[in-house]
């Protein structure tokens, strides 16, 4: 197993302070016990009491465990002990008994979890039923659409400037009409217009008139959605929030087995619930995948994507008019050494043209991973862009990235970043000492 770079170990840190207090903890003499093997990293921290925290990390998830109370997921104490590990201070040794039965017993529920998995893949399932509930569901969403659509119309005609006065009620209370319809995607596209309307942005009527005109465009299709390919159909059952269960996409969905470089990771705030977004690109296929997980606020996500590193395993892609999400069919296993260059790399021409011919099949779509081959950033026009080598250039999303600045130092460097079809979000940048690091 590759060590990874500090910069790596600090991007899993929950947040700025884990990562401060992580760092003062590798920093001391307060680990009696340090140790690790080809799967595993663990210790013991001295801490305040009179017992020491036990520490360990499964590598392959990665996976924490720490007996101290913090409900911080990794907590100080495991970025503490990569940091150690990451250094080359963790030798290679058995692992003590409390490290050596929490591995056993996270290998025994991932065994029990394969079995459960297979065991509902192969359960019968009534037809009839199944049939009767979808069409159900076919008909509450239908009634949904039907009124979104009249409340569409109402909105523009009565104009964007009446639409800035409405109160965050007024948007609430269309999206939760749309959630009791069983379209709860689409009731969250239609309370972001209430965000947009009051973010106070001079651009705020080009923003919102984009999102209802994706709303109306998303009501218009509804009705002729047994007429579409199969991709698009579920493309559009995905916007209004009906997609397919996870077990069936593993089971019936695209498969690709590849090595997957892990291109960055974002998590954000977004309706009431925190979303984790890690992109990836198949080293073979080329293609990008989306792996998006969702916990209630405060909650932890399983498993982290360290950034930089390789993945080997199988996706299993959501059917989709531009496929992009897509479910580890099994663990995936960590590559022991990582490319030299492993963020790949386009120029921004080629970058932004896949990006077109995705809008192009899926017209819902709002967000596309990109990885630059030679960047840097530049300061024009009053904002912030990239330039690679042949002079084109892809505006930053807002803020100051002085991270990659201070990376760049004036010279190119690969970047991989999040598009959102204005402006590129910058994720993780390679350096020329062979450093990864993460920026969002």
């Amino acid at each position: 197993m590759s060590r990874w770079s500090a910069e790596q170990v600090l991007a899993l840190a929950p947040d700025s302070a884990s990562a401060t207090a992580g760092r003062r903890l590798a920093a001391t003499r307060g680990w009696p016990v340090l140790g690790s093997d080809e799967r595993a990293v663990w210790g013991l921290a001295q801490g305040s009491g009179k017992n020491p925290y036990q520490v360990a990390v499964d590598l392959d998830g990665p996976a924490f465990r720490c007996s101290c109370p913090s409900r911080k997921v990794p907590c100080k104490h495991a970025i503490g002990l990569l940091l150690l590990w990451s250094a080359g201070d963790a030798k290679a040794c058995a692992p003590p008994p409390f490290a050596e039965e929490w591995l056993a017993a996270r290998a025994e529920r991932a065994d029990k979890a394969v079995a459960r998995s297979a065991a509902r893949s192969a359960k019968e399932v009534d037809p009839e039923a199944r049939a009767k509930r979808q069409a159900q569901r076919e008909d509450r969403i239908s009634a949904g659409v039907e009124e979104l659509d009249r409340w569409l119309n109402d909105l523009v005609r009565q104009g964007l400037a009446a639409a800035q006065s409405r109160p965050m009620r007024f948007w609430d209370d269309a999206a939760a009409r749309l959630v009791d319809a069983q379209a709860p995607a689409l009731g969250g596209r239609v309370r972001a217009f209430g965000s947009a309307a009051h973010s106070g942005r001079a651009d705020w009527p080009a923003r919102l008139l984009s999102q209802i005109a994706r709303v109306h465009l998303a009501v218009s299709a509804w009705p002729r959605a047994g007429e579409m390919p199969e991709g698009l159909r579920s493309t559009l059952r995905e916007v209004l929030g009906w997609p397919l269960p996870g077990e069936e996409v593993r089971r019936d969905g695209e498969r690709v087995d590849d090595a997957w470089v892990v291109l960055g990771v974002r998590t954000i705030e977004q309706e009431r619930l925190r979303v984790r977004r890690t992109w990836l690109r198949g080293e073979r296929s080329g293609r990008p995948a989306l792996i998006a997980q969702f916990t209630t606020p405060g909650g932890s996500f399983d498993g982290d994507y360290v950034v930089g590193s390789v993945l080997e395993g199988a996706l299993a892609y959501y059917p989709a008019a531009a496929a992009l999400r897509a479910l580890p069919v099994s663990d995936l296993a960590r590559r022991a050494t990582g490319t030299s260059s492993p963020l790949g790399g386009d120029d921004l021409g080629a970058a932004l043209g896949e990006w077109a011919r995705a809008l192009a099949a899926d017209p819902w779509l709002e967000r596309w991973p990109v990885a630059l081959r030679a960047v840097a950033p530049i300061r024009t026009d009053g904002r912030w862009w990239l330039r690679d080598e042949d002079g084109a250039m892809a505006p930053l999303a807002d803020g100051a990235p002085w991270r990659l600045v201070a990376l760049a130092g004036g010279a190119p460097l690969q970047v991989s970043g999040e598009w959102d079809g204005r402006a590129l979000h910058p994720l993780a940048a390679f350096t020329g000492d062979d450093r990864v690091v993460a920026l969002a």
